[in-house]
């Protein structure tokens, strides 16, 4: 059952009584009015607009945040193994630049092209921390990298050789 809501009287007419009709392409309440004496008025206000739960002082606080800014150095290297098959193996080092704690989320490598073995160190990234990723492509063949942090959008960072 829709709750019923009172309008604010706009002359000294009686008020009646509506009981609400639930169809199957009813998407939307309306405001009803009841048949009470109090004079409390109590306006209809839709919340569906939020999300999670959140009240809007916090959904406005939120888009007032200005964009964050993160910094990583990216470095592709092929290192010497004793345990892989053709004695060496590709890497992609990604130091962070940033003060405060940053998680990667994400890094997909010539536009997802070039699969990731292993993820390592990428975590509560602070200034200097290093997270490794394992390639399952050639180092020389890494054209472009976009890393997915939980702060802000990817970023994308091309390589020119």
């Amino acid at each position: 059952m829709i709750p019923l809501y009172k309008t604010p009287p706009t002359n000294k007419e009686s008020q009646a009584t509506a009981e609400p009709k639930a169809t199957s392409d009813q998407n939307t309440q309306t405001p009803e009015t009841s048949n009470t004496d109090s004079t409390e008025y109590v306006p209809f206000t839709d919340k569906s607009f939020l999300e999670n739960g959140t009240d809007a002082e916090q959904a406005q606080e939120l888009s007032q945040e200005p964009p964050l800014q993160e910094e990583f150095e990216v470095r592709v290297r092929r290192d010497e193994s004793q345990y892989s098959m053709t004695g060496y193996v590709d890497k992609l080092n990604i130091m962070s630049l940033n003060n405060d704690p940053t998680t990667l989320t994400n890094v997909s490598i010539n536009c997802g092209h070039c699969r990731t073995k292993g993820f390592y160190d990428y975590q509560n990234m602070r200034y200097g921390s290093v997270a490794q990723v394992y390639l399952g492509c050639a180092a020389e063949n890494v054209r472009e990298v976009t890393i997915t942090t939980n702060r802000v959008c990817p970023i994308p960072i091309i390589f020119s050789y």
